[in-house]
């Protein structure tokens, strides 16, 4: 079957815009934040980049941002050359003691190649998608790897995986991860392998969502070789779905966790004792 990329949304064309830098930093350490999420209203806006930095354009300096990065509280906060943010520590009597085993895995799902993939829209709402995982009966297993097929057309293409927690409504609820979880990836089409272990997540019995999203970075960006739309671009990598004429088990985000009733994320969920 020849194999067929949709792409969320049509291309079309970016206006150059002036931009301010914005550095962001730990307030304690003074440090770099990298990877942070940048959100304008309910809508992702931009990522910093590794060196904690991300670019605002002018027309958007006068609005207040949300700022989120595992590990930090969340930052409500005016465009301002440097942003500080303040650590979530953890309390290390909260912390709980796990002597895994690894003797026993369990396959949830299937990580395939697929014939249709999706990209993120230059302008889209949907830069994070979400499998979810029902727990039918499991017990005392944790969550170990998360795997799934992406494709790049450069190197050096960037991804990012995170678990949540089921909501009482069945959406995705509370990130349940510690540590930012990022993959860069090879030219061409290969696995991500998201190593879990070390979460010490245990299955929870009301199952779990393993997150998909496409940092908002110049990195990532494959621009559109139509001369008539020289600036169109979409974010890659390109991820592995199968094609649904109905909900199944997926969901995206756009202003709100929206179930898919077109495609499901083709994910592999590894669970072990």
């Amino acid at each position: 079957m020849r194999k067929e990329i949709t792409v969320l949304f049509c291309l079309v064309c970016t206006l150059f815009q002036a931009q301010t830098a914005v550095h962001l930093k730990d307030k304690e350490t003074k440090m770099p934040v990298a990877y942070a999420n940048i959100w304008k209203a309910e809508s992702l806006y931009r990522t910093a980049d590794s060196t904690g930095v991300f670019s605002v354009d002018d027309n958007d300096k006068t609005n207040f941002f949300k700022i989120t990065c595992v590990g930090y509280h969340d930052t409500i906060a005016e465009i301002t050359p440097e942003i500080l943010l303040r650590p979530n520590k953890i309390d290390l009597a909260e912390v709980k003691l796990v002597q895994r085993k690894f003797e026993k895995t369990l396959k949830l799902g299937k990580a395939k190649r697929g014939d249709n993939h999706y990209g993120v829209q230059w302008d889209t709402k949907m830069a994070m998608t979400a499998k979810y995982f029902p727990n039918n009966g499991i017990k005392g297993k944790y969550l170990s790897k998360a795997k799934f097929f992406a494709t790049a057309t450069s190197k050096n293409r960037l991804i990012s995986v995170m678990v949540y927690s089921v909501g009482d409504d069945g959406k995705p609820n509370e990130i349940l991860n510690k540590e930012t979880l990022i993959y860069k990836l090879k030219k061409g089409t290969h696995t991500v392998e998201a190593d879990l272990n070390a979460l010490n997540i245990e299955y929870p019995a009301n199952g779990i969502f393993i997150i998909i999203q496409h940092p908002l970075l110049e990195q990532n960006k494959n621009y559109s070789k139509d001369n008539s739309h020289p600036n169109g671009f979409f974010y890659e990598p390109l991820i592995s779905i199968d094609v649904t004429n109905e909900f199944t088990d997926s969901w995206y985000f756009q202003e709100e966790w929206k179930r898919s009733k077109s495609y499901s994320l083709n994910v592999e969920l590894l669970v072990s004792d």
